[in-house]
């Protein structure tokens, strides 16, 4: 069987050389990588990728845990992860969570075992104890969309805050006074920002911020459902509702039709997100969109500068949101 050495004896440089021009590193000249490609292909030689990681202690392994793999917000998340692990020839393990933290605790233990190089995760906790006391202070760990009390680590995110008032300028604009709110799942960073969002830019308008106009819901359709469903049985409704995702808003769209009731013309219907369901769906959705697919490749970017010693303290990375103006939204 061909060795390293073979290799490096072939092409008249060391063992060395022939480990970095396998692993593209830098420092090997362009002709001296093109004489140990050159034997490379000659003897058909295959690198132990075992041996490659133990030599640099790296298993060439990302793990991405996320709490809804059925949330296309987050499949999409993970294909922007992937390009640029690819890239690298890193592979993806992907863990789903179904925003269960024992599960969460679960998949984190599983990935110390498999030894992973570093972690992306859009965690279900509301503290992120858990997360360094399963991986240890030396993995590097990206933040996604969401950030755990206590927990110090790179952050790729858009901007909630900003989000929120977007919309509601937009329905205040059309004329609407009476706002309301389906919120995400409890405890998440994602909620609080959102739902501050929403507070102040109806301050801003002069516009109390009443109670039970905010209905809690979980970022899921059934949430965004029976949310509606809370709104609409009050003595005096709101004539425009924002949803805190795509799917909460799907799940208000039915309970609204439920109801007997039109959008637009009857309500008002905005949410945040812009996955594929939000232009097919009818009326087709008005939403703030997040580059979802560049969140991932932002937050692959960090663990890789991460990994190659380029960063020291934790970073934040806030995307904007755009709004994408469609018909669930009327005049008053």
């Amino acid at each position: 069987m061909t060795s390293i050495y073979d290799i490096a004896k072939q092409a008249g440089v060391s063992a060395a050389t022939v480990s970095r021009v396998i692993n593209n590193e830098r420092y090997v000249s362009l002709k001296t990588q093109e004489k140990v490609q050159r034997v490379l292909q000659d003897t058909g030689f295959i690198p132990n990728a075992n041996a490659s990681s133990l030599t640099k202690k790296r298993t060439n392994t990302f793990a991405v845990v996320v709490p809804d793999l059925t949330n296309p917000f987050f499949t999409e998340i993970i294909h922007g992860i992937e390009g640029q692990a690819a890239a690298r020839k890193i592979a993806v393990i992907v863990s789903n969570t179904d925003e269960n933290i024992d599960k969460e605790r679960k998949a984190l233990r599983f990935l110390t075992e498999r030894r992973v190089d570093a972690l992306i995760i859009a965690s279900a906790a509301r503290s992120g104890d858990h997360i360094i006391s399963c991986l240890g202070e030396d993995t590097p760990i990206v933040l996604l969309d969401r950030q755990p009390q206590g927990l110090k680590a790179d952050l790729v995110r858009s901007d909630d805050h900003r989000g929120a008032e977007i919309l509601v300028d937009y329905l205040v604009g059309l004329g609407h006074r009476k706002i309301g709110f389906i919120a995400g799942k409890r405890g998440i960073s994602t909620t609080k920002l959102r739902l501050d969002g929403y507070r102040l830019a109806l301050e801003k308008y002069g516009l109390e911020c009443q109670a039970e106009l905010i209905a809690q819901g979980d970022f899921k359709k059934e949430g965004g459902r029976e949310g509606m469903l809370a709104l609409l049985a009050l003595p005096n409704p709101p004539t425009s509702v924002i949803a805190s995702n795509n799917l909460e808003a799907i799940g208000a769209l039915s309970a609204i039709r439920e109801m007997g009731l039109r959008v637009p013309e009857d309500l008002s219907l905005v949410c945040f997100d812009d996955i594929e369901l939000a232009s097919l769906v009818y009326p087709f959705l008005t939403v703030v969109a997040q580059p979802v697919r560049t969140m991932g490749a932002v937050a692959a970017q960090l663990a890789l500068e991460r990994l190659d010693g380029k960063a020291e303290q934790p970073r934040e990375v806030v995307m904007q949101m755009t709004l994408l103006e469609r018909r669930s939204a009327g005049r008053v």
